[in-house]
């Protein structure tokens, strides 16, 4: 799964001096036995990503280990602490063109949650729970058709680029970017 305008977005290297920012996969089993994975909708009011469905996470503090930071911002994001059971690991780091941030997907197991989420209203509208078995089907696969309008080097002139991009739909929720391109690898790990 990857973007048609690849090289330089995610799946380019990372620009030096780039911020570094970290995510939490955090897979639990809920009240009926199924896996699933808390995501949060951020607000339409954000600049970064208003509207989009992302996995709780945010940037690295200095000195601070990714795996910290990825549980400190899911704490944050989601007003609850993960109780983990065990760090299974990393994947592969992700490079956000758009929001300048080389990102770190960190996968958990954490017990479920005893209190309700009480998500942070400035970074969070809602949290979703997707289930394991919706992002494993291939039907939840699609590419979406997007245009960004881009300023040429030589002058004022702008035009609007279009491009496909993978995305992942479940109810009525579409998923894409870097949260459907690391949601994608762990579901390519996980089959």
């Amino acid at each position: 799964m990857r973007p048609t305008l690849s090289y330089g977005r995610h799946r380019g290297p990372a620009r030096l001096g780039c911020r570094k920012a970290a995510v939490a996969l955090s897979l639990f089993q809920d009240q009926c036995g199924q896996w699933v994975i808390p995501l949060t909708r951020r607000p339409m009011t954000l600049s970064h990503h208003g509207g989009q469905i992302c996995l709780p996470g945010g940037r690295i503090e200095a000195n601070e280990p990714p795996i910290d930071a990825a549980l400190r911002e899911f704490e944050e994001e989601l007003g609850v602490r993960a109780t983990v059971i065990e760090y299974c690991g990393e994947l592969r780091q992700q490079y956000v063109y758009a929001s300048d941030n080389a990102v770190h997907a960190l996968v958990f197991l954490i017990e479920p949650p005893q209190v309700p989420w009480a998500p942070d209203p400035a970074e969070v509208d809602e949290v979703l729970l997707l289930p394991i078995a919706s992002l494993l089907d291939p039907k939840s696969r699609a590419l979406m058709k997007m245009s960004k309008l881009v300023r040429f080097w030589a002058g004022p002139r702008t035009d609007r680029i279009e491009f496909w991009v993978p995305t992942i739909h479940w109810k009525e929720h579409t998923i894409w970017g870097a949260t459907a391109m690391i949601l994608d690898e762990l579901a390519q790990i996980l089959l």
